[in-house]
């Protein structure tokens, strides 16, 4: 490497650092994407990854779909939904692209302009899942999530998964902050994070959890996240936590 220009394999790249290389380089991988760009994926070796600032909070995170991240301290972070906000742009594109003729030189411009567009929209995603887990790491010492049974939701909800991309941020969260995952088949949102009583009937459209045993009502994320911390950090001093009754 010198300067802006690597060599790899006989070959030169010059390139523009997105950031300074703080650590020692371990292996260096050239990509190419569909629409011919180059990226230098580097991989570095440092001390520590993770933040290191003990906070001494914890915190029990549920995902949904109408807000993406419900904190168990209540705080509500809304999902950009970066597909949604483009799907004008994508349709009219695709439009455009049904138009060209196949093999004219207009086609590969359309198609250039589309897959263009799908790579913003997935850099956009990726940026703000950085900059959020950045965020969670800072501020919490343990997180606790679910083990989310992705297929599932995509057989329930489709395009909506994919654009939340539940998976990729949980990946990114994970290599940035301590993150416990409970058992998907907890009942965190049937039970009460009051009582410990479960509520079998408790149906998807309601967003309000209403227990029939000690009458509380609560947000019904709110009250899964509060159950997630409760399990994950029982989970994390090696203990085995049940719901108690049925409401």
């Amino acid at each position: 490497m010198d300067g802006n220009v690597i060599s790899l394999n006989g070959y030169k790249y010059k390139f523009w650092l997105s950031r300074p290389i703080d650590g020692t380089i371990k292996t260096i991988i050239v990509k190419r994407d569909n629409i011919g760009d180059f990226y230098i994926c580097i991989t570095l070796e440092k001390e520590d990854l993770k933040y290191n600032v003990a906070t001494g909070k914890s915190v029990g995170i549920d995902f949904g779909m109408k807000t993406f991240l419900t904190l168990s301290d209540k705080t509500e972070i809304e999902a950009p939904l970066y597909h949604l906000k483009n799907l004008t742009k994508q349709k009219r594109l695709n439009r455009n692209l049904s138009k060209k003729k196949k093999g004219s030189n207009g086609r590969k411009r359309a198609k250039l302009q589309l897959a263009k567009l799908h790579i913003k929209t997935a850099n956009q995603r990726r940026d703000y899942f950085h900059k959020l887990s950045n965020l969670l790491a800072i501020n919490y010492d343990n997180i606790f999530i679910e083990d989310l049974n992705m297929k599932a939701m995509q057989m329930m909800w489709g395009r909506k998964v994919s654009d939340l991309a539940f998976s990729e941020f949980v990946n990114i969260l994970e290599y940035k902050a301590n993150v416990t995952k409970i058992d998907r088949f907890f009942p965190s949102s049937k039970t009460c994070s009051n009582c410990g009583a479960i509520k079998k009937d408790l149906d998807l459209k309601d967003r309000i959890y209403i227990c029939g045993t000690c009458n509380i009502e609560i947000d019904r994320d709110l009250n899964a996240s509060i159950n997630i911390k409760r399990v994950g950090a029982s989970t994390l001093a090696g203990e085995v936590v049940r719901a108690t009754s049925v409401a």
